[in-house]
């Protein structure tokens, strides 16, 4: 069975379809934003540049029925023609001006006639003047007559001259440019809403219609990453999403042949791994049963050897009494000698036999009452003998008060025999001191000593089997290896802990840790 390691992708961007929408949406707005004002603008302006030019024309119209009223000087004769003009749409006033610039007569709003009072029509001398307002046009236009006459009679040229009569005036309303500027804005609005809302119908009909290839690989390749698959995508929509669904597919295609040889090449090592592990177990059932011959043999060997031992060492007494009677007492001091070897030899049978019961799994706990004082003393006087080879000083430090233990008191002494004796053996003109202590539930023993110390290298080592610091055959100090080894695999059957640390050339502290019960 394959197995992927999926990572899934989390995001919030949107899609493509929705970026164009919005990026479509928002230019059709400020296109038809600017198109409406520009629209409104050119229209206002034709608009307006139309009725000024009509109401130029209008005044004009009036300039020319007003010539017998100014000339005669009399308002009837202009009132059929201001009449004429003010029906015209728009216009709100109309009026004839005499030359000195006094209304001759004005018809219709006040607001035109208060405008053609306040102008200055003594330095007027064009012949159109408008004056625009927020609301009205004050247009007026010059009413001349023109005359000829006959300079030269014999030549026959005639010049024409001009009369100033005054001025036609007319104010238009500009209510129509607004009514239009306001109709044409709400018919662009109008018409702008109505293509801001179907215009993106059709983008989203469009772009969906586009976009269903594009998003169709999408869903394959999402489908793929989060399942483990190869799954082939269809090939359509435009060219370029096409290019791209065929990519994918020779890129899955790929993938399928690739994964195909790594399940193979992973059965071949399953097989192989098979093998391996019914060779391994094999092998290590072979090991096991060597081992537990071995601990049976050396169980047996053992236990045959300390009877002879105990012989050996029987018959030297005997012979050391023998001799020390008769006065040999060189003799006596090479017995001695063999008897310490002996002793040595005794010693190393044991711990052979205390490891092949270990490892075979016969060595069981023997709890007993015992004070602690009869456990230290018991301790002291095993141990301090040991000190006079190197001579070194051995003192104990008792801080508990006298309690009763239920402990296993021979596997016990024989942890703290070995602890003291190692320090013993690895000082030299120094001290050991033994420190117990308790806290809580635990007793707590510290064997310190100013020794040769442990590197730092080796602190790891020397509880395992037959490890020594220095295990050179030319080594300054004897041993198995066998004593912390057992030490430690008996303080785990009872249950505690045991540690050390040194420094090199300092001495060393091992601490032993029981529980109290």
């Amino acid at each position: 069975m394959k197995t992927f390691k999926r990572k899934v992708i989390h995001t919030n961007a949107l899609s493509i379809r929705h970026l164009l929408l919005r990026s479509l949406l928002v230019s059709i707005v400020i296109f038809l934003c600017l198109f409406s004002l520009a629209i409104i603008w050119l229209t206002q302006k034709g608009a307006s540049t139309l009725i000024v030019s009509n109401a130029q024309e209008t005044v004009q119209v009036l300039a020319e029925q007003g010539r017998l009223a100014l000339l005669t000087d009399s308002p009837e004769n202009a009132s059929n023609a201001l009449e004429q003009v003010n029906a015209f749409p728009d216009v709100v006033g109309a009026g004839l001006i005499s030359s000195n610039g006094e209304i001759l007569i004005w018809q219709g709003s006040e607001i035109g006639e208060v405008h053609f009072k306040q102008q200055n029509w003594q330095n007027y001398q064009g012949l159109d003047r408008v004056n625009e307002t927020d609301d009205y046009w004050h247009i007026s236009a010059k009413v001349i007559i023109a005359s000829s006459f006959n300079d030269d009679e014999q030549l026959d040229l005639f010049e024409t001259s001009e009369e100033h009569l005054g001025f036609a005036v007319v104010s238009f309303s500009k209510n129509s440019l607004q009514n239009i500027s306001r109709d044409l804005f709400v018919t662009i609005s109008i018409a702008s809403l109505f293509v801001m809302i179907g215009l993106p119908l059709v983008v989203i009909l469009v772009t969906r219609r586009l976009l269903y290839p594009l998003q169709s690989l999408s869903d394959v390749m999402s489908n793929n990453h989060l399942k483990g698959e190869h799954q082939i995508a269809e090939v359509q929509g435009a060219k370029e999403v096409q290019l791209m669904a065929l990519s994918f597919n020779a890129l899955m295609k790929t993938l399928d042949k690739q994964d195909e040889k790594l399940r193979n090449h992973r059965d071949r090592l399953e097989a192989k791994v098979q093998l391996r592990t019914r060779e391994l177990v094999t092998a290590r059932d072979a090991a096991l049963t060597s081992n537990r011959y071995k601990s049976e043999f050396l169980a047996n060997v053992t236990h045959e050897l300390r009877s002879p031992i105990q012989s050996i060492m029987g018959y030297v007494e005997l012979a050391k009494e023998e001799a020390e009677n008769e006065g040999l007492i060189d003799i006596s001091t090479d017995l001695d000698k063999v008897t310490r070897n002996a002793e040595r030899l005794y010693n190393l049978i044991n711990s052979l036999l205390d490891l092949s019961k270990i490892e075979a799994g016969r060595m069981e706990l023997k709890k007993q009452k015992v004070n602690l004082s009869s456990l230290i003393v018991s301790l002291e006087e095993t141990t301090a003998p040991l000190a006079k080879p190197n001579k070194n000083t051995f003192t104990i430090v008792n801080s508990v008060q006298d309690i009763e233990l239920t402990i296993d008191t021979e596997k016990t002494l024989q942890i703290l025999i070995n602890l003291v004796g190692n320090a013993l053996k690895f000082t030299e003109n120094g001290n050991v001191e033994l420190n117990v202590s308790a806290k809580d539930t635990t007793l707590t023993f510290k064997v310190i000593d100013t020794g040769v110390g442990i590197p730092d290298d080796q602190l790891d080592s020397i509880f395992e089997q037959f490890q020594q610091v220095d295990g050179s055959e030319a080594r300054k100090f004897g041993g198995t290896g066998l004593g912390l080894a057992i030490s430690k695999q008996l303080c785990d059957m009872m249950q505690g802990q045991i540690s050390v640390t040194s420094e090199v050339g300092k001495g060393s502290c091992f601490c032993l840790t029981l529980p109290l019960n």
